[in-house]
């Protein structure tokens, strides 16, 4: 049996976990720049509030409902993240961490997997404060429909086991097709329009029709929905093909010199987590614009790809072309919005291809990127630096509502006192 694991509201809940007062009461958590929301507690969604609404157009519900706000505070949800994994790996041998809030664990070995998650569940709870459902069943789809369930209906306890056939069939039986993992909008569209309207409706279809509809992805997932499994663990992480860093800015930017500090910072972001996954880049992008939604402003976006001499994984080899591209596409009179970054084409970092023509990377440059990395790691982020990151931050995202660090950061550690 496989089993899902999935934080209830999990920005929500991390919020919650240090800060008591929140429960039983809206809260909602704001994206970047405090731009709109991307996480909600069940009564903020009682009261109305759709997920993806910008802040400005809920102003006046926030007022009268007393919705407590906050912006998107990564290094803790992330920290709380790995807490919670932590937790999981200390009671299952073969987990799969599938996203920040979501993990797919394999029960095969466990004679009662319905007891051993309500078991786990209530641990979670009680070193974390974090609130987690499960959905179990003999495939990851078929448990994701399970876990989707369990959140639903009040009365599994935050546990779903599908288990037997009849199980299975009632439950796919009323699960909207569009709810399902693996099926996007436009699939929906398609299934719709011929018919098939539940889960149960689509593990019913011939193979033939969904493999000419819906290609070899869609065969499996009605395999999956049959109760085969096809989509197995998989305990290694993807590496990325590409990596992107492009936050906007909490205000308009119209220098070339804050433009220069952000690509420097943007790019040190990136870099770090090219070399954490021992990939080089072998081109990179760098693109800028204004905020398309400002009235009676001047708009400008522009894009330039340089194709490196060859894959480097160096932070001091990558800003020297990055600062070329954005060189080129700067114009001045416009108040920049956000600007962003791609290192495209990832390649193992020990790639090498030997051309008559250019050199190969610099060996003490990539040394020099990794021991960087070192330290900061041990001492704080940016604690080791490239000068061109300098020092100003009139330019980072707005966060007024950012909550403390609280397992991060020492000087943001609750006290109790006696």
């Amino acid at each position: 049996m496989i089993a899902i694991m999935d934080c209830n509201n999990f920005y929500v809940s991390c919020e919650r976990s240090f800060n008591p007062g929140l429960e039983n009461r809206p809260v909602i958590v704001l994206s970047n720049n405090d731009g709109c929301v991307i996480a909600r507690s069940n009564e903020a969604k009682d009261i109305g509030v759709k997920m993806g609404t910008p802040y400005h157009e809920i102003n006046e519900l926030i007022d009268s409902a007393q919705i407590q706000v906050f912006s998107s505070n990564y290094v803790l949800y992330g920290d709380m993240s790995s807490r919670v994994m932590a937790i999981l790996a200390r009671f299952v041998e073969t987990i799969e961490v599938y996203s920040i809030d979501e993990a797919f664990l394999d029960l095969s070995r466990e004679p009662d997997p319905e007891a051993f998650c309500r078991n786990l569940r209530e641990t979670i709870s009680q070193w974390t404060r974090i609130p987690v459902s499960f959905g179990i069943a003999p495939t990851k789809t078929l448990a994701k429909v399970a876990n989707k369930l369990a959140k639903k209906d009040p009365s599994t306890g935050g546990v779903l086991a599908l288990r037997h056939a009849d199980q299975i069939r009632d439950a796919l039986m009323a699960f909207p097709i569009g709810d399902l993992w693996g099926i996007g909008y436009r699939f929906e569209s398609m299934l719709k329009r011929n018919e098939i309207k539940t889960a149960w409706e689509l593990s019913q279809t011939d193979e033939d029709w969904i493999n000419e509809r819906m290609t070899v992805n869609g065969l499996r997932l009605v395999y999956e929905l049959r109760g085969i499994p096809v989509k197995l663990l998989e305990l290694e992480p993807a590496k990325k093909k590409n990596i992107c860093v492009a936050p906007s800015f909490g205000v308009g930017v119209p220098d070339l010199a804050r433009l220069r500090m952000a690509l420097a910072t943007y790019l040190a972001r990136a870099s770090e987590k090219l070399r954490k996954q021992e990939s080089a880049a072998t081109s990179i992008t760098v693109f800028v614009h204004t905020n398309r939604f400002k009235k009676n402003a001047k708009h400008y976006y522009n894009s330039r790809t340089v194709i490196l001499p060859h894959p480097s994984s160096s932070n001091t080899e990558l800003l020297k072309y990055a600062s070329a591209a954005l060189d080129e596409i700067f114009q001045f009179g416009y108040e920049y919005q956000k600007l962003g970054i791609f290192l495209n084409d990832l390649v193992p970092d020990d790639h090498r291809q030997i051309n008559l023509f250019t050199e190969l990377p610099d060996e003490k440059l990539a040394a020099l990127s990794k021991a960087v990395d070192g330290i900061n790691r041990q001492f704080g982020r940016d604690k080791v630096r490239l000068a061109a990151q300098g020092y100003d931050r009139t330019w980072p995202m707005k966060q007024k509502w950012l909550s403390r660090c609280y397992t991060t950061r020492w000087k943001d550690i609750l006290v109790t006192k006696g």
